[in-house]
């Protein structure tokens, strides 16, 4: 059977006086370790936000940096798109009307060559139509 006698109380004192011991020199600088860890790495994520935050901020402000730096080159070459546009349509203009013109003066050739080949013929066809009459009918007209 157990014996409850002074060598239990002097066991209940050791044991009093180790975890004395023990939160004093093992869970006292372990915890502040602990907390001194935590607070570092607590402090590190604050800086890897702002960090993640500036590159955001710098990642935008160049992005619309480039954007303006493009825009006049991006205008340019619109502007001269529309400039070409322009002059080939002047052109395209300009050629239609010197077809137009061309085929006027096309046309009136083809009709003044015309007129001459059909008063030509019509002075071949009257010779012929007398030469014809003349020898059906067998004596001069």
């Amino acid at each position: 059977m157990i014996d409850f006698n002074y060598t239990l109380l002097i066991q209940f004192l050791n044991f009093l006086v180790l975890l004395f011991l023990l939160n004093v020199l093992l869970f006292k600088p372990v915890l502040k370790a602990i907390n001194k860890r935590e607070k570092t790495l607590g402090s590190l994520f604050d800086n890897v936000d702002g960090i993640k935050a500036d590159a955001v901020s710098l990642e935008q402000a160049y992005e619309e940096g480039s954007r303006e730096r493009k825009r006049p080159v991006l205008e340019g070459k619109e502007a001269a798109l529309m400039e070409a546009q322009k002059s080939s349509m002047r052109l395209i203009e300009v050629a239609r009307t010197e077809l137009a013109d061309e085929l006027v003066k096309v046309k009136a050739e083809i009709e003044r060559q015309n007129k001459s080949i059909y008063d030509a013929l019509k002075g071949e066809v009257e010779k012929l139509s007398t030469e014809v009459a003349e020898k059906i009918l067998k004596r001069s007209l």
